[in-house]
């Protein structure tokens, strides 16, 4: 029986062919929207592993918090200060200067941030700025002045102009001064595998001063620390304010994974979004089979008079029919999981980003889809089927 509803399921190849591709550019939508979602997840979780340690150190009257680099400084003795705090293990002083989109554009609505790191202190190989991160051109040295490396994410997606390619310029405009501008110089490409990170541009603390006369020279507007373990973090941070809580310039802090924490909420949100989608592409690809098996059952009313008029009994021919669209389901299914396979690694390629996983369970929850939808579709021709009088289609022959 199992065999001649797999046959059955080809009688009629253009309406079968007609089925599997319905259900495959549901389930091919399906595919591409999930293997985004499980992308991301997975970035976020690496990001989660290498930053859960960091803490942002700025200053407490910061107009907007972390969320944008402060024009108010803080002096760049505090780090030296932080540094002595037990468990921490490194820690970065910058000055940190927004690059709007009206300017240059990056792709982001907003714009890109650009950080001044000091070339002084040991650069280490979880820094951005370490050399080993140079795809293309020369790093950072303290002999750079006016010189920028940007991240492989932020110059893939820089539009218009040679501005974020090495050798290319950038006209910056100096913070409060009107019209005064400094020329940056692209001489180096990095790429560290983390998306913040790689989305970002890089230039001596020196220079991003320059940029912003109203931080002072023995300043900095941000002090990046990293604990030894994730398990200090909060006590760290809670130790940072408290040290400089009566200074003349009080500190507020921000724990990267409470940021994280936050956007990955947001993710679950979206990723909900993207199944209700995925859902109801993959009930387009179940009514496609309700079609052709409805319209199957419809021609073939006859033969099933005659196969219960020689024995079959009312299950066997709902488990034939229900076989039969589930294997167009399946088939759809891989279909569609291949097209999607295909347009996720598209998009991989056209943002230079792993933003389309597909995992195994991925796979799974596809052939689930398609097992699915063949029942789905199939269930109630097949009752129809079933419904027909042995006896009616003996006359009508």
């Amino acid at each position: 029986m199992f065999r001649f509803a797999v046959s059955n399921a080809f009688r009629r190849k253009g309406i079968a062919i007609f089925a599997i591709l319905g259900t495959a550019l549901g389930i091919a939508l399906m595919t591409v929207l999930l293997s985004i979602s499980e992308g991301m997840n997975k970035q976020m979780n690496e990001m989660m592993d290498e930053m859960a340690g960091s803490i942002a150190v700025y200053p407490k009257a910061a107009p907007l918090g972390f969320m944008m680099p402060s024009p108010i400084g803080l002096p760049v003795e505090y780090a030296d200060e932080i540094e002595m705090i037990e468990n921490v293990d490194r820690v970065s002083p910058q000055i940190s200067v927004f690059v709007p989109t009206e300017y240059y554009d990056f792709g982001d609505p907003m714009g890109i941030l650009l950080s001044g790191v000091d070339l002084e202190r040991e650069i280490e190989e979880d820094d951005p700025a370490w050399p080993g991160n140079i795809i293309k051109g020369e790093p950072l040295t303290t002999a750079s002045k006016n010189e920028i490396i940007i991240g492989t994410l932020a110059a893939f997606a820089a539009r218009g102009g040679d501005y974020a390619k090495v050798g290319g310029t950038m006209e910056m405009i100096v913070l409060g001064s009107g019209d005064a501008t400094i020329t940056l110089t692209v001489v180096g490409i990095l790429e560290t595998g983390n998306t913040f990170y790689d989305f970002s541009i890089y230039t001596d603390i020196d220079t991003a001063r320059s940029l912003t006369p109203t931080i002072a020279a023995d300043e900095v507007n941000f002090i990046g620390v990293e604990a030894t373990s994730i398990d200090y973090v909060s006590g760290v941070a809670e130790e940072i304010e408290a040290m400089f809580e009566n200074r003349d310039v009080p500190v507020s802090t921000t724990v990267a994974k409470e940021i994280l924490e936050s956007f990955m909420e947001m993710m679950g949100t979206f990723e909900s979004f993207l199944w209700i989608i995925s859902l109801v592409a993959a009930i387009a690809g179940g009514v496609s089979i309700f079609i052709v098996m409805l319209i199957s059952v419809i021609e073939r009313t006859k033969e099933f008079g005659i196969l219960k008029a020689s024995g079959w009994s009312n299950r066997n021919i709902i488990s034939s029919v229900v076989v039969q669209s589930i294997t167009i389901g399946l088939l759809g299914a891989a279909v569609g999981l291949a097209i999607g396979y295909g347009g996720g690694q598209g998009i991989d390629f056209y943002v230079r980003m792993d933003i389309a996983v597909v995992t195994w369970r991925l796979v799974a929850v596809i052939g689930i889809f398609g097992i699915l939808a063949g029942v789905a579709g199939g269930i109630y021709p097949a009752i129809r089927a079933a419904r027909v009088s042995p006896i009616e289609s003996l006359r009508a022959l």
